[in-house]
């Protein structure tokens, strides 16, 4: 979750310090490090309180649009690791607004504004030389990253009691850019074949997915819950993403036409239910066969999120079941 033409640094380097080619940046990705977050001091207290947030990060990503007059992909996150790496916690905002970062090779800005909810106005500097890479986010040509520096104010306003208002005045990344020349968005074609096994269940809100539920029992088996809270969709169709996802425990038994999933009251997600195959398609392409199955699946599943508390979700025959065999 890639490989591509390497462009030597040095036609990077020239393509920079040639004014009539900053023209030429049409293709702008940012990454935000992953920055600690802390909580905001209590000057009354004599004895100040653990920090709780400890464990807790915020990065962001902005990736320009693969096609003229598209949207942007943008998101700003909350995350963090426990059970030693196994599951992740993740509150992510996440929108599609036209144009919020600018970068020439060495200067930009990054500005944003989402009713109460985001502000960003940050400029970004280059803190190095740009190196050469052959891919980014699934686009090929000629590209080149850069580290970064982010100055200026970015307010995150989470409306909760436990994250309440994240600020940061200073930031650190990366840019990808191209300095010249096309970029390749298109999906390139698979090399090889790949062993896979996954079970999704979809469940409608308000003409949205706003549920989703993942099973697989590759790599020692993992699980993903996710809740789209879509309250805030008037602006650029911006989304809170809520997703616990842990890994190291087999969620599914049996075999098509049925497939058993359990969680045990232990597991950061908990809860049970079965998926009944109605229909069944198989395709092959060279070697590679996949077999897709669509049907029901019911059961109910939960999990506590930090801030927005306690979710839990009734999956019915209403919603949308498929399991995916990939070989």
């Amino acid at each position: 979750m890639r490989r591509g033409i390497v462009v030597p640094v040095v036609a990077v380097m020239a393509s920079l310090v040639l004014p009539g080619r900053a023209q030429a940046i049409d293709h702008v990705v940012l990454f935000v490090s992953p920055t600690k977050l802390t909580a905001s001091p209590t000057t009354k207290a004599k004895n100040p309180k653990p920090n709780r947030l400890a464990g807790w990060k915020l990065s962001a990503a902005v990736a320009g649009p693969t096609s003229p007059g598209g949207k942007q992909i943008f998101g700003v996150s909350l995350s963090r690791a426990f059970m030693n790496g196994h599951a992740e916690e993740l509150h992510a905002f996440r929108a599609a607004p036209s144009h919020t970062v600018t970068f020439d090779g060495q200067r930009g800005r990054w500005e944003a504004r989402f009713g109460g909810l985001l502000t960003v106005e940050m400029t970004i500097t280059a803190t190095g030389a740009p190196q050469a890479v052959g891919e980014s986010q699934g686009c090929r040509g000629e590209l080149a990253q850069v580290p970064v520096d982010l100055r200026g104010s970015l307010i995150l306003r989470t409306a909760t009691k436990f994250f309440r208002t994240i600020r940061h005045a200073r930031l650190t990344g990366n840019v990808t850019f191209n300095p010249g020349g096309p970029v390749d968005c298109t999906l390139p074609q698979a090399g090889s074949c790949t062993q896979s096994s996954t079970l999704s269940v979809t469940k409608q809100g308000s003409g949205f997915p706003s549920v989703t539920l993942l099973m697989s029992p590759d790599s020692g088996g993992w699980t993903s819950l996710s809740f789209a809270d879509r309250r805030a969709s008037a602006f650029d169709g911006a989304t809170w993403y809520h997703v616990m996802r842990v890994a190291g425990l087999n969620p599914l038994a049996g075999l098509l036409p049925t497939v058993a999933a359990r969680l045990p009251a232990t597991h950061p997600i908990q809860g049970r239910g079965a998926f009944t195959a109605q229909q069944t398609s198989i395709e092959t392409h060279g070697s590679c066969r996949t077999v897709s199955a669509t049907g029901t699946f019911t059961g109910t599943f939960r999990t506590q999120f930090a801030g927005w508390g306690a979710r839990a979700v009734i999956l019915d025959p209403a919603g949308y079941a498929q399991y995916r065999e990939e070989s």
